[in-house]
């Protein structure tokens, strides 16, 4: 049968029969070994599905306290309920999105985008809480994105706000088309769903640069060629989102962010050196983040370190440790 088909309650039934695996519920010992307890982190991140469904929404979702809990099993609401999820778990596999719904407030979820390759915030985490309006799907739904107060992204607006053309309101929609400024892609309640919506935000974080820098921090880069100004602004402003994210996750992300970066901090401090940028504020940076992923078990305290120095030009020599199979030296020439 097709699970669109199905009753809500049929459907949630079915999804945990054939998502139950004994061995994910085991529980390893951890005696306080680094190695068992990186195997755990990595357990854990390899075991987080692009979509799935848990009981009860976490109690730092932005709309979770503005919901009615009037839903009827039987409505045309928990059917297309229904529809949504089973297209994300469909179609959310190796896509570099990954989606968490609730049983007991299926109007409400929570999904992390990665930063696709390519783009300028490759390995970033964006972060939204999701929304389906009680009138859904005749309204689009509603997205608060977490900025951890960073301005990112034309579409990702330091207030949680997201601008994108799918989810605009008719009147929007209306007032766009009368003046003839809007001819982006439109929701259509009977054609789009939010894995649309999704997509739409993962292609244009691959496509757009940052329109500003966060005016306070990393300002100091107006003052150089636009060019440049933009790639390096666009890197401090993502080493600071990733700081923030592992410092802060959102609540039932935790062992993702933390199996997500071990992954790739090497990666990240490596982009360093390419940069080739010696300033205080970038050295501070890279200083913070490495840090970060040391707390994060990146880098092991059972791991041998060399003494590096990162020569700035214009303020000496700045000592710090690093680990000695993941050694980023930043020099000038």
């Amino acid at each position: 049968m097709d699970p669109t088909n199905l009753p809500l309650a049929s459907y949630i039934a079915e999804y945990r029969r054939k998502n139950t695996n004994p061995e994910h519920l085991e529980t390893k010992k951890i005696f306080g070994d680094i190695e068992e307890i990186e195997d755990e982190v990595e357990s854990i991140f390899n075991c987080f599905k692009n979509f799935d469904i848990i009981d009860y929404p976490p109690h730092d979702h932005r709309f979770r306290y503005n919901i009615s809990n009037l839903i009827f099993p039987k409505s045309t609401f928990s059917r297309r309920v229904v529809q949504e999820w089973s297209l994300l778990e469909e179609n959310l596999p190796n896509s570099g999105i990954f989606v968490r719904a609730y049983e007991n407030k299926i109007q409400l979820m929570r999904a992390v985008i990665i930063g696709p390759p390519g783009s300028p915030y490759h390995h970033c985490l964006f972060f939204f809480d999701i929304l389906l309006p009680k009138n859904y799907p005749s309204v689009p739904p509603k997205l608060y994105y977490h900025s951890y107060g960073l301005d990112l992204n034309p579409i990702l607006r330091p207030d949680g706000g997201v601008r994108l053309p799918l989810l605009e309101t008719r009147y929007k929609r209306f007032m766009h088309d009368l003046y003839g400024s809007n001819k982006e892609e439109k929701w259509e309640p009977k054609e789009t769903h939010l894995l649309h919506v999704l997509h739409a935000i993962q292609n244009s974080i691959l496509q757009l640069k940052p329109e500003s820098p966060e005016t306070s921090r990393f300002s100091c880069y107006y003052n150089k060629s636009e060019e440049l100004k933009n790639k390096k602004t666009t890197f401090a402003l993502m080493c600071e989102n990733m700081i923030r994210v592992l410092r802060n996750p959102p609540t039932g992300f935790e062992g993702f962010v933390v199996g997500h970066f071990r992954r790739r901090a090497h990666t990240v401090l490596l982009k360093f050196k390419e940069n080739r940028d010696y300033s205080q504020l970038m050295i501070d940076l890279f200083v913070s983040l490495f840090k970060v992923f040391e707390r994060n078990g990146a880098y092991s305290a059972g791991s041998y370190y060399n003494q590096v120095q990162i020569r700035n030009p214009k303020a000496g020599i700045f000592p710090f440790r690093v680990m000695g199979f993941c050694t980023v030296i930043l020099s000038a020439d």
